[in-house]
């Protein structure tokens, strides 16, 4: 048994906090909690870790990621508007998948973070079996816990609309290139389904849950959505899908199905416990009383959503109207370092605008430590095994620095958490666990060699290009200029009504 100490401890995001509190590990799960003196005695041949220094927390959830170890800016592709943006990531020139996840675990784990969704986007320069496998063995070396979300898109694959048209605009030569086969032979709709739930039949666990991604509505036809929804409910396994992330996709859904893309999942039998949007940027009101009536679940991106110039997610209005709102990373953080502490602190300032009235409601740091934690642990399907420390529930928890934190002032009065929100940063995380093992120790981690692995992924990222790469490249940097004009105009097709105001380009005084 392990006792863990703490000089300040918040349980769950409704608990108060506890001074001097602590509990005892027994195994993979939390056996005990209570004020450390209590505990001391009860437990008294336990090994004791942390101190009266310190201050835990449940572990951090992401709700949305990648599994990116290097961002694409690090690999070289400048953040852009995100339909563009995409044809510069596939300019990249390709990292090993084992390091890559490996060091993006890593990172998240000295951030707080135990347990996070990766959204697995195939490379193609290896079989999909092979790849699905080395990514997950990246994950059980590091000791995080995760939902592995396998991806899968099958059309639009240039465009949202017409690709046949569009393809037929283009040169010759670049159409040419683009339609020439794929290395490896890519995943079909039955290849992928049949995939998923081998993986589901072989490697769901407590340590490694599996569901299924696919993208989003405007890359996959209804078809396979349909095979992913029958398939999922047989399991019972979480479906991920990216909707609603940008305006053109708001405006896609409109104009070629004449509705909302929430509204066509809707219709599809879709929405569902079981699934989670990713983003949900440009709802509109009667999309959020569908999430909320369907009991569908949402995570935001924020510095995602800011990067890739996409948006503000209408984050406030969709928990007040009873939506399950969780927070995610998706591999672009505010400083490509996989901070969730930090991501947590952009949507807390994001969201206090939310309305400009004096003493309107904003996003308290309390519901923002939720998302991170016990909302994220229900929209990757563990419900109350994870984001709370109670008896029962799964040994993963965080000792961060608080007097470090606090230095050298912090008016005690204040609430711990929005303490964490305010000062908080993951230099200040000092112990890590995982179902009940250690896996960052005095800030660093100890599953793996960090400084090795990134080793390897700085050499892998700077090898010079070959002939074939160069030709990509080329061929991205033409393609997204067509892909820009085919945009053009697009935005003016509709009226944004915002949910809140931050500026005005007119007076607008009404005496």
């Amino acid at each position: 048994m392990i006792l863990v100490r703490s000089g300040m401890m918040v349980p769950a995001h409704d608990a108060p906090p506890l001074p001097n509190g602590a509990l005892v590990v027994a195994g993979e799960t939390i056996a005990a909690i209570g004020p450390y003196q209590e505990l001391r005695a009860r437990f008294s041949g336990a090994r004791e870790i942390g101190g009266e220094d310190f201050l835990l927390i449940p572990g951090l959830i992401n709700g949305h990621g990648h599994g990116r170890g290097l961002s694409s800016f690090q690999r070289g592709a400048s953040d852009n508007s995100l339909e563009s943006w995409i044809w510069e990531t596939r300019k990249l020139i390709p990292i090993p998948v084992y390091d890559d996840v490996s060091f993006s675990a890593l990172r998240l784990l000295k951030s707080g973070v135990t347990t996070t969704m990766h959204n697995h986007l195939l490379t193609g320069a290896i079989p999909h079996e092979e790849e699905f496998s080395v990514a997950l063995k990246a994950y059980r070396d590091s000791g995080m816990r995760v939902l592995f979300c396998p991806s899968f898109r099958n059309q639009n694959p240039f465009v949202y609309g017409d690709n046949e048209r569009f393809l037929a605009s283009l040169p010759q030569n670049l159409r040419r290139f683009l339609l020439s086969p794929p290395p490896v032979p890519v995943l079909t709709q039955e290849t992928y389904v049949h995939a998923v739930g081998e993986l589901h039949s072989t490697l769901n666990s407590p340590m490694c849950r599996i569901g299924f991604g696919p993208l989003a509505p405007q890359w996959c036809t209804g078809d396979l959505l349909l095979e992913v929804r029958k398939e999922a409910e047989r399991l019972g396994a979480p479906v991920l899908l990216h909707v609603l992330e940008t305006v053109f996709q708001k405006i896609y859904g409109l104009a070629s199905l004449g509705k909302t893309l929430i509204e066509y999942l809707n219709d599809l039998g879709l929405l569902s416990p079981l699934l989670t949007i990713g983003h949900c940027v440009w709802p509109t009101e009667k999309d959020i009383e569908l999430l909320a009536k369907t009991g569908t679940g949402a995570t935001h991106h924020p510095s995602s959503n800011l990067r890739l110039r996409t948006g503000i997610a209408p984050v406030l209005d969709m928990l007040q109207r009873g939506v399950r709102v969780g927070l995610g990373l998706d591999g672009t953080g505010i400083n490509d370092n996989d901070d969730m502490i930090q991501e947590m602190k952009v949507c807390s300032l994001l969201h206090r605008v939310s309305s400009t009235d004096v003493g309107s409601p904003f996003l308290t740091a309390r519901q923002v430590f939720r998302m991170a934690t016990e909302t994220n642990a229900g929209l990757l399907g563990f419900g109350r095994e994870l984001g709370r420390l109670e008896p029962g529930c799964f040994a993963d928890l965080v000792l961060l620095d608080y007097e470090k934190m606090c230095a050298p002032f912090v008016d005690p009065a204040h609430d711990p958490i929005d303490v964490l929100l305010y000062r908080g940063k993951a230099s200040h995380v000092h112990t890590v666990m995982v179902n009940g093992r250690i896996v960052v120790k005095d800030g660093q981690a100890v599953t793996m060699n960090e400084g090795d692995v990134a080793a390897r992924l700085a050499e892998a990222a700077s090898l010079p290009r070959t002939d074939k790469q160069k030709a990509l490249a080329e061929a991205m940097d033409e393609l997204k200029q067509h892909v820009i004009r085919h945009y053009g105009g697009w935005t003016k097709k509709i009226r944004p009504r915002p949910y809140f105001d931050i500026n005005s380009r007119q007076d607008g005084f009404q005496a």
